[in-house]
């Protein structure tokens, strides 16, 4: 068996639904996670759940398996997704790369862009959040809480909002500094939670828009991101992207009484139709 095999970015051991979405010279590449899928295995090894299904160093954040002829590959992983965000998320082909790319989001030289659908539609249509996010530590195996206070920044903007349906809106959110859940705990404490959250949502709401049109996950999704970033004495640009998903539209087309396609049940009689458009729908 070879010491280590350099691999070509088709021949990677994606996990269920993951999708390659572009690949670079330098062996930058951007793929298409699902919900539900982790950007790497748990300590429990749930590979059959993860990014690539191979092993996974914690420490030198590596992706490693052996190939159809024995040869052990090798695959870094930049940047994560929490488990129910879908969308683009970056692995390397090596090692420098990886390096490099890591770099340029410590000195903020990547753009991320992500929509959200989110609960009520702002009063401004677009604007800065600015927030303190609190962080629980861990220091000689005993955890304290608030232990840290961080800045976090997102720009937001309304892209559309609905009228007769959820009381929803589509959001474009552009995060300025890369805070754990940062989008999801801004988006609940400035009175907008994305529909969806388990963690930080309003579980009523959610319970609501899962009935009515089968969704149940995270709305939540990483559309965009381009980095710049300099290898082997070079600037280097690159940009990956990824579609909607259906269930965003699934969400915002619902309307009560009515059958618009996927995810949504038959129309309803017009005696509930009635009650739900006064109950369920009526904006706050």
């Amino acid at each position: 068996m070879s010491e280590e095999s350099q691999i070509l970015p088709e021949a990677l051991p994606l996990g269920p639904d993951v999708r390659l979405i572009e690949a670079n010279k330098d062996g930058l590449v951007a793929l298409d996670k699902p919900s539900g899928v982790m950007s790497h295995p748990n300590r429990h090894e749930e590979r059959h759940r993860a990014l690539l299904d191979a092993h996974y160093d914690y420490e030198r954040e590596e992706f490693s398996w052996e190939n159809d002829a024995g040869d052990i590959c090798r695959a870094w992983l930049v940047n994560r997704l929490d488990s129910p965000t879908s969308g683009v998320i970056l692995i390397a082909l090596n090692k420098e790369v990886a390096d490099a790319v890591k770099q340029s989001f410590a000195a903020h030289r990547v753009n991320k862009t992500y929509y959200a659908l989110v609960k009520r539609t702002p009063g401004v249509p677009a604007g800065v959040w600015s927030d303190v996010l609190s962080k629980t530590i861990v220091r000689g195996g005993r955890k304290i809480k608030d232990a840290q206070r961080l800045p976090a920044k997102s720009r937001y903007q309304v892209v559309k909002d609905t009228v007769g349906g959820f009381p929803v809106c589509l959001l474009k959110l552009m995060p300025v500094t890369g805070r754990t859940h940062q989008l999801r705990i801004q988006c609940k404490s400035h009175n907008h939670p994305i529909v969806g959250d388990q963690t930080y949502g309003s579980f009523s709401f959610n319970r609501e828009v899962a009935a009515e049109t089968g969704v149940k996950r995270l709305l939540l999704h990483s559309a965009e991101t381009t980095v710049n970033y300099a290898y082997q004495g070079k600037s280097q640009h690159f940009t990956a992207k990824s579609a909607l998903p259906a269930e965003f539209d699934a969400v915002l087309k619902f309307r009560p009484g009515l059958n618009t396609g996927r995810g949504t049940r038959a129309p309803m009689p017009h005696s509930s139709s009635r009650a739900l458009s006064g109950r369920r729908f009526r904006r706050p």
